[in-house]
């Protein structure tokens, strides 16, 4: 045995020990007294996210290859296209709790939890290019007033999170090359409108022009209901040169003839 690897077993072994976990005890007891938490699912005392909640999310997400239930096409009309997009889970339950709190409640440090899954299914969507062209990730943006509120966009948060721990291959680059148009700025958050009015809106989005024609582009975004935003983001990629081959979201929200969570 070398000596690093004697080092973090002496270690591991160490923080096994009764006392060392009463010392953990009595530090996470401290910290929640001096700042109160729970977690950010189910609200039990003294947990940012308890195991029980991680458990259920964890079991909720797949990691590539993912189910057949989790795969969707978003019609293209104009292009006569599908744009194939995949899930990672399915909107309900803990998931979607947790997704809420993430993106509402101020619980960014779920970021960490979603972002393997998020990635993993990014990289083994990525099909490899000639000339070694750099396909780029594109998140679909927040609303300037949703960021405002948020103080975060969630879907950039998750892709920086996967991008700084290394969890993306190396023909992979995030490009924020999306963005609302001025006239959508105050036209209203899409969750308020009716399916219908989602589906017949115009056009949100303006996207960077390409670098390069028909640079390779994976949509990214975190919940798929009616397919709007990614149509949007998908003719405004188009629009601007670029080649959109897919769309990967961490959530698909089932039809309503699906059961649901009461």
């Amino acid at each position: 045995m070398d000596m690093p690897t004697m080092w973090l077993g002496a270690l591991d072994h160490l923080s096994q020990r009764r006392p060392m976990r009463w010392i953990a005890f009595g530090f996470r007891e401290l910290a929640n007294f001096l700042i109160p938490t729970s977690c950010a699912v189910c609200s039990r005392a003294d947990f940012r996210l308890c195991p029980e909640c991680r458990s259920e999310i964890q079991r909720q997400l797949f990691l590539p290859p993912l189910p057949d239930g989790q795969h969707h096409y978003v019609e293209l009309p104009l292009l006569a296209q599908q744009l194939p997009v995949s899930s990672c889970g399915i909107y309900g339950k803990e998931l979607a709790r947790s997704m809420l709190a993430f993106k509402n409640k101020q619980r960014y440090f779920l970021g960490a939890v979603f972002a393997p899954y998020l990635a993993a299914a990014i990289n083994s969507s990525c099909i490899p290019q000639p000339g070694q062209l750099e396909t780029y990730i594109v998140p679909v943006p927040s609303s300037l007033k949703a960021t405002g509120k948020r103080g975060y966009s969630p879907v950039s948060s998750m892709l920086a999170r996967g991008m700084r721990r290394g969890l993306y291959s190396a023909d992979l680059a995030i490009k924020p090359v999306l963005h609302y148009r001025v006239r959508s700025i105050l036209a209203g958050a899409q969750k308020l409108k009716s399916g219908s009015a989602r589906r017949s809106g115009k056009e949100h989005f303006i996207a960077e022009q390409a670098d390069t024609p028909g640079r390779p582009v994976i949509l990214v975004d975190d919940v798929l209901t009616t397919g709007s935003t990614l149509r949007q983001a998908a003719m405004a990629c188009h629009e601007a040169g670029y080649n959109v081959t897919l769309g990967i979201v961490l959530a698909l929200t089932k039809p309503p003839n699906h059961e649901s969570e009461q």
